[in-house]
C-alpha cells in the first residue's frame, strides 16, 4: 500500500483528513486494536503493535486528543497546581516531575492557585473536563471542605505535594520534622534557651511537622518551650518583617530564630538590621528552602534544605504508578530528606 492512494491525482497533500479507519484497514486490524495501540495496551501482540505503528508511520496519522477524549481513552495529560508562582521551590519540583513524566508521553500542565481554593476549585473542574489523567496538587488548605469533595470525586488519581488530606490520597513531601529538630538540637547545644520559629501552615502538614520538630528537641533537652515564641501564621515576608520585630521587642527577646519558609528571610533579615542587631553575635538564624540569599548573605545563612527536583520526581513516580493501578489506591507518604546545612549565622548566645 502506498501513500499516494491518499493524495490527489497531482501529488499534492492528501484530499480528505486520514482516519483510524484508514489506518485499520492499512494494517489489517479492528479499529478497536489501533486504539489499543495508541494507548499502550500491553495485551496487543509485538507483530500487531508492530504493524499498526507502520500503517500510522506511512499514512501520516495523528490521534485526535479531543475523540480520544471523549471514547475515555488516555489523553496523556497530567495536572500540576501548586500555590505561589513566586516560589522559585516549585520551578524545581516542576522540572523533576516533568522529566518523569516527559519520558512516558505524558505532558505536565502547571497551573498557580495563588493559595485561593476558589480557584483550585476551578482548576479542578478544568483538568476533570480536559479528562486529565492525572494530578499533582499543592493544596493550600488541607481541610477545604469543596476542596477536598472535588478532589475525591474528580474521577483521576491525585498525588498531594508537601500536603495531607483525610482522604485515601498518596503524598510527597520533605521531612520537615527532622530538620527542624536537627536545627533545633544545634542551637540548643550552643546554649539557646529562647528559639523563635517564624513559619506558616498551622492548616497544613509542613506547618505541623516544623512545630514537631521545633517541640521534639525541647522536649529532649528538658526545656520548656514559650508559646510567645511561635509565629506560624503565614510564609509572607511582610509577616516575617513584622513578626520579627516584635519579638526582638519582647522583655525576653529570642536569642536564636528559625524562619522556616522560602521568602521568609527577606523580611527577618531587615526586621534584625532595623533592631541595630548583628548576626551571629546577638541573634543566631537559621531558615530553611537554601536560596541566593542565604548563600550570599553576609553571614552566610544556616539553612535547612532538600532535594525539591528529587521531591518533583517522586511525586511523579507515584503518580504513574497510581495512573497504571500499579499500586492500590489507599493514603501512601513518601518522604524527602532533609538536611541542615551549618554556615556561618549560628553562634553561642550573647552573655
Amino acid at each position: 500500500m502506498k501513500a499516494s492512494r491518499y493524495a490527489n491525482e497531482h501529488g499534492g497533500p492528501p484530499s480528505r483528513r486520514i482516519t483510524v479507519h484508514d489506518v485499520a484497514r492499512a494494517a489489517g486490524v479492528a479499529i478497536s486494536t489501533v486504539s489499543r495501540v495508541v494507548n499502550g495496551a500491553p495485551s496487543v501482540t509485538d507483530d500487531v503493535r508492530q504493524r499498526v505503528q507502520a500503517a500510522i508511520a506511512e499514512l501520516g496519522w495523528t490521534p485526535s486528543i479531543a475523540a480520544q477524549a471523549m471514547r475515555g481513552a488516555s489523553t496523556r495529560m497530567v495536572g500540576f497546581i501548586f500555590s505561589d508562582i513566586r516560589n522559585p521551590m516549585y520551578a524545581s519540583v516542576v522540572k523533576g516531575a516533568e522529566d518523569v513524566l516527559s519520558e512516558q508521553g505524558y505532558v505536565l500542565i502547571v497551573a498557580s492557585s495563588d493559595g485561593r481554593p476558589a480557584r483550585e476549585l476551578a482548576l479542578l473542574e478544568l483538568f476533570r473536563r480536559r479528562r486529565a489523567d492525572g494530578l499533582l496538587f499543592g493544596v493550600e488548605e488541607e481541610s477545604h471542605p469543596e476542596v477536598m469533595h472535588s478532589v475525591g470525586t474528580a474521577g483521576f488519581p491525585t498525588v498531594l505535594l508537601e500536603r495531607e488530606m483525610s482522604l485515601p490520597i498518596a503524598a510527597v513531601g520533605a521531612d520537615h520534622f527532622t530538620g527542624v529538630r536537627h536545627a533545633t538540637r544545634y542551637l540548643i547545644g550552643l546554649g539557646h534557651r529562647r528559639i523563635a520559629l517564624i513559619s506558616g501552615g498551622r492548616r497544613n502538614r509542613v506547618g505541623r511537622d516544623r512545630l514537631a520538630g521545633l517541640e521534639r528537641a525541647h522536649e529532649e533537652a528538658g526545656l520548656p518551650l514559650d508559646p510567645e515564641l511561635l509565629r506560624l501564621d503565614s510564609f509572607a515576608t511582610e509577616y516575617a518583617f513584622r513578626e520579627t520585630q516584635m519579638l526582638l521587642a519582647m522583655a525576653e527577646p529570642p536569642t536564636a530564630i528559625i524562619a522556616a519558609g522560602m521568602h521568609l528571610l527577606e523580611g527577618v533579615l531587615p526586621a534584625v538590621r532595623a533592631a541595630g542587631l548583628s548576626i551571629p553575635r546577638d541573634l543566631s538564624l537559621v531558615t530553611s528552602n537554601d536560596s541566593p540569599l542565604a548563600r550570599l548573605a553576609t553571614p552566610a545563612i544556616s539553612v535547612i534544605r532538600y532535594d525539591a527536583y528529587a521531591l518533583g520526581q517522586e511525586a511523579a513516580m507515584l503518580l504513574l504508578r497510581r495512573m497504571k493501578r500499579d499500586e492500590p489506591a489507599a493514603a501512601a507518604r513518601m518522604q524527602i530528606p532533609t538536611e541542615f546545612v551549618l554556615r556561618e549565622s549560628c553562634a553561642p548566645p550573647p552573655r
